[in-house]
């Protein structure tokens, strides 16, 4: 086994608030829990396009695109379709096409189901236009809309217009990111420190991801000059070929840990590529290859779990254990991922988990136990990847003024950051009630406004920080991750990620049952009462 390699900088590596804002004894802000709930696969034009009342307060959501240069409207496509769509780095290129943001058509399909028919395009050369779609918010009882849990929070809380996935590809990297700051494979200065992990070949047939993988697993890396390779090659297991997905470096739980701050990693199957914890050698502490994470956090339940389990320690069953700091991730059936009718249980999931914390189920009943969490606690919802799904803005252009990699980075990750927009939920007591941050139109970053997934574990070290000093930072000083690169402090005091979306001196909000949900929280209790067929399983992989 390798050790942990340890950046020298990165626990003193502290950023600092010139103005800290929020209560006024030594803690930063009256937060004591962060539940982070990623969802899967969806661009905020997608998922929200359809939310009129959203837009009407100013929300950023376009109703056409262009398909090289030629208008496609978007057109509405049910949460559960019958198709996915490629969403790897090549078809965030293609997607891309250097700038001119018009060829999400040529994105490909890339599993559908028997007799899915898909619409045409108003091109008609082209069959490709599900890629400009939105989910409307079909009625699922004659009242009640599929989306009405996601539409409620958006106008009960805040809705990021410029939340931007960090890399510019799949789920794999995406939950390296939203768990560690990077998708690097190696902490600096170790060769391939500058390179980022991407996705499997499309040769590979991979049932397990992380190092416990099977041997031969391979996952390719971006080098800096954007060629993909098989480059890194760790050194656990023994004898792993090069791309096997076992990295080391460090991660927020490293920065959480010393703090004795709890957390979990709510996963459904350990191996999966969305739980990341399994990829981080001085975490998962694999037995071999095909084998076991024997660490710590896979030995006490750190890094576990069925639905059931993020539910019961909110006190659905009787038990309050919620940790400090959550990431929840769904299974399959109730994902938003793309693919398969009949799985459109997300908006669901995301009401069970909200409602829990306010102290109720879905169907609007008290829970027997209340864990009195509503008060003290902070949610952010957000999705893993863009899901090959048209988004109008260009990430590159507006936020690094088209100089590609983090702002200020230096170059740091050039040739993987920063991706498409996906939507952002932010969920509290202390939240502005119906807050929409960003114009709009024409946004200027860096601003306070613009978001990735690194401020999402930026809000979480400023959070339980004290005196205004966050708890730290993840990566080295010399190459710091994507944690460090706060936009909010080019033209105010505050300088924490998703500060604007808060205000502390506020009483906190009563909460307000979140409605509407197409299954009752049993369902994510008892999944075989409510999904037919349902089997645990591994989740799809991209």
């Amino acid at each position: 086994m390798t050790s942990l390699v340890l950046c020298g900088a990165a626990l003193s590596n502290a950023q600092t608030s010139t103005n800290p804002s929020g209560p006024t004894s030594a803690l930063n802000t009256p937060i004591k829990h962060v539940i982070m709930v990623i969802q899967e696969n969806r661009s905020t034009d997608n998922l929200f396009g359809g939310d009129q009342a959203l837009i009407n307060k100013g929300a950023h959501l376009a109703g056409s695109g262009s398909c090289h240069g030629t208008a496609i409207p978007l057109i509405p496509i049910q949460l559960d379709a019958c198709f996915d769509l490629l969403h790897s780095h090549l078809a965030w290129l293609a997607m891309y096409r250097q700038g001119s943001m018009d060829g999400a058509c040529d994105i490909s399909i890339v599993k559908k189901q028997p007799g899915c028919v898909i619409p045409q395009c108003s091109d008609k050369n082209r069959n490709t236009c599900p890629q400009y779609s939105y989910v409307p918010n079909t009625l699922w009882d004659g009242t009640h809309g599929i989306l009405d849990p996601y539409y409620q929070l958006a106008a009960q809380y805040g809705f990021a217009n410029y939340m931007f996935q960090t890399n510019q590809g799949p789920s794999y990297p995406a939950h390296q990111f939203l768990f560690t700051g990077t998708a690097a494979p190696i902490a600096y200065p170790t060769q391939y420190y500058d390179y980022f992990a991407e996705e499997t070949a499309p040769a590979d047939q991979v049932n397990r991801y992380g190092c416990g993988a099977t041997y031969g697993t391979a996952v390719l890396d971006i080098a800096p000059s954007g060629t993909e390779t098989f480059a890194y090659t760790p050194p656990d297991p023994p004898n792993a070929n090069a791309g096997f997905p076992c990295y080391e470096h460090l991660t927020l739980p490293d920065i959480l840990n010393p703090h004795h701050i709890s957390w979990r990693y709510y996963g459904w199957y350990i191996f999966s590529r969305w739980t990341a914890p399994n990829s981080i050698d001085h975490i998962c502490k694999p037995s071999g290859f095909d084998g076991n994470c024997t660490g710590q956090a896979f030995k006490n339940g750190a890094v576990t779990g069925t639905p059931a389990d993020v539910l019961n320690d909110l006190g659905v069953n009787g038990t309050c254990k919620l940790p400090q700091v959550s990431w929840v991730i769904p299974d399959d059936r109730w994902a938003d991922h793309m693919g398969t009718v009949g799985n459109d249980g997300g908006p669901s999931w995301v009401a069970a988990i909200v409602n829990a914390v306010g102290g109720y189920d879905n169907s609007g009943n008290k829970l027997p136990t209340q864990c009195n969490y509503w008060d003290d606690t902070v949610i952010l919802v957000t999705w893993d990847d863009w899901g090959g799904l048209y988004d109008d803005v260009n990430p590159i252009a507006t936020i690094g003024s088209g100089n590609p990699g983090y702002v200020g980075g230096g170059g740091n990750g050039e040739q993987d950051v920063y991706g498409f927009r996906v939507p952002l939920l932010v969920v509290s007591p202390y939240a502005k009630k119906g807050y929409i941050s960003g114009p709009a139109s024409n946004p200027t970053c860096p601003n306070y406004y613009c978001h990735d997934f690194g401020s999402m574990l930026n809000f979480i070290e400023h959070a339980f920080g004290t005196k205004g000093d966050s708890i730290g930072t993840i990566g080295p000083s010399q190459w710091p991750y994507a944690d460090f690169f706060v936009r909010d402090t080019s033209t105010v005091p505050n300088n924490y990620s998703l500060y604007d979306f808060f205000d502390w001196s506020q009483k906190p909000r009563p909460f307000v049952p979140i409605t509407g949900a197409k299954y009752a929280t049993t369902c994510f209790l008892n999944p075989g009462s409510c999904f037919t067929d349902f089997v645990p399983a591994a989740p799809d992989n991209d």
